[in-house]
């Protein structure tokens, strides 16, 4: 009926049924052959289909003829197909890889740390401890202040750069590299410093006038620093006092940052006036002046304790404790706990303890046999140790109670060859002056900075009328 091998099969009546090559089940392109299950021969089944003889025979017609066509034309030839090209062969062609990128700003809380931020945000502390061994940045990495930013930006859960403000001048940068190594860099901020004129009366305090005035308290603190040997801002403050002030206040981008230094002043007190102006020697030390080119700092210091108020003066007085007449050898200072206490002048400490009535003191030595007593000292400052040589205005404790005392308050004496002395009338001799060598550039200077004072307080009058 056909030489197909196949097709002799398909059209074997008796036996069973094999479906090969072109069976539904196969697949063209496919050298593997399905057989479909056996099927019983249809001999004894003949009664049972003469009454659709007919029907069968022209079924049969149809799959003969079908066949002979297939006989006549040659067999299919399977073909595979190549295999799909492989894109990641290519490395041009390979999409680069999804990247999450975060960028996140932390604001430096109380207490933290940045080992603490780090393991808050879920951060690798191996990467943080890579970072803290750069060398030249770990304290401009570790030193932080609640309020300051530092700005991560993290790739994949990771740290790819960190950024914070060291300070005004300065920007620690820090990134890490595409084959993962860190590295440090200290970017230099571009500042714009501008001189501005500021004028301000006396109302309530100082603090009060120079904010009314547009200023910020550091210089409030600043101009007190400055006239600190002349007034007593604790006692000596009235209402009408008035101050002018030309200063530094410092940009960035165009942006106020904040005041920056006095560089003139003068102040008012009580009908007199004390002017000063900032000078910067050649090797870099910066001090107030007279106009004159005398030194404003003086070798004792008014008052020890700033802002406070003398709560029992130098002499005779009803001991509150003891209750009955008593000399009182210093001036005490009433001041809340905790209130920085100042050495008067330079020096060096002779005692550092508790002493009777005094409580915890501290005694410092100064030239000219002169000695000064600081009492009922809460604490002492850091590293005050018997022999420790002292700096004028350094802290050497803090305001307390301890000792024969009824409130915080600072007990100061001073003392010449071992006698008491009352620490207000003390007359403070100047330091060195302006040396000669320094004076043509003082003077050209100075002349600078007090034309600005007077071109402000000037342009103050005019827009009062």
């Amino acid at each position: 009926m056909t030489d197909r091998p196949e097709l002799r099969s398909f059209c074997n009546p008796v036996g069973s049924l094999t479906f090969k090559g072109y069976g539904l089940q196969n697949n063209p392109f496919n050298d593997e052959t399905t057989e479909s299950p056996a099927v019983p021969a249809i001999g004894p089944l003949r009664p049972l289909l003469r009454p659709s003889l007919k029907f069968a025979l022209a079924a049969t017609l149809s799959v003969g003829a079908a066949f002979s066509w297939l006989n006549s034309h040659p067999p299919l030839k399977t073909t595979r197909l190549p295999a799909p090209i492989n894109a990641s062969a290519d490395p041009a062609a390979t999409p680069a890889p999804s990247l999450l990128q975060r960028a996140i700003a932390v604001t430096v809380r109380p207490n933290d740390t940045l080992d603490g931020i780090f393991r808050r945000l879920k951060l690798s502390v191996d990467d943080l401890a890579v970072v803290r061994n750069l060398p030249g940045i770990r304290q401009s990495l570790d030193f932080l202040h609640p309020g300051d930013v530092i700005n991560l930006n993290l790739l994949n859960g990771s740290l790819a750069s960190l950024e914070r403000r060291v300070n005004d001048r300065q920007t620690l940068t820090v990134a890490r590299s595409p084959q993962g190594n860190f590295a440090a860099h200290i970017v230099e901020n571009t500042l714009d410093i501008r001189p501005s004129p500021l004028h301000g009366e006396i109302v309530s305090s100082l603090f009060r006038s120079v904010n009314d005035a547009g200023a910020t308290d550091a210089v409030a603190a600043q101009l007190a620093e400055i006239f600190r040997y002349d007034i007593d801002f604790a006692q000596e403050l009235q209402g009408g006092d008035q101050f002018t002030v030309v200063l530094e206040k410092v940009y960035r981008d165009g942006k106020f940052v904040h005041d920056g230094d006095i560089l003139a002043a003068e102040f008012i007190n009580n009908g007199k006036t004390y002017r000063a102006v900032r000078y910067t020697t050649p090797d870099g030390h910066s001090d107030y002046y007279t106009p004159e080119g005398k030194s404003l700092r003086k070798a004792f210091l008014r008052a020890p304790v700033e802002f406070s108020h003398i709560s029992s003066g130098f002499g005779l007085r009803w001991h509150p404790i003891l209750n009955h007449m008593r000399a009182h050898k210093g001036i005490d200072y009433a001041a809340p706990t905790g209130t920085p206490i100042r050495a008067a002048g330079d020096g060096s400490v002779k005692f550092r303890g508790i002493q009777s009535g005094y409580g915890n003191v501290i005694i410092l030595n100064h030239s000219g046999d002169v000695q000064t007593l600081y009492g009922h000292m809460s604490g002492f400052g850091a590293g005050m140790a018997v022999g420790r040589h002292v700096h004028q205005g350094e802290l050497i404790g803090y305001v307390g109670q301890t000792g024969m005392a009824t409130g915080p308050h600072l007990h100061y004496e001073y003392r010449v060859h071992g006698e008491h002395r009352n620490p207000a009338g003390i007359k403070a001799l100047p330091t060195e002056p302006i040396a000669a060598s320094q004076r043509a550039s003082f003077d050209k200077r100075s002349a600078a900075l007090l034309a600005q004072l007077d071109n402000a307080r000037q342009a103050t009058h005019l827009a009062a009328r």
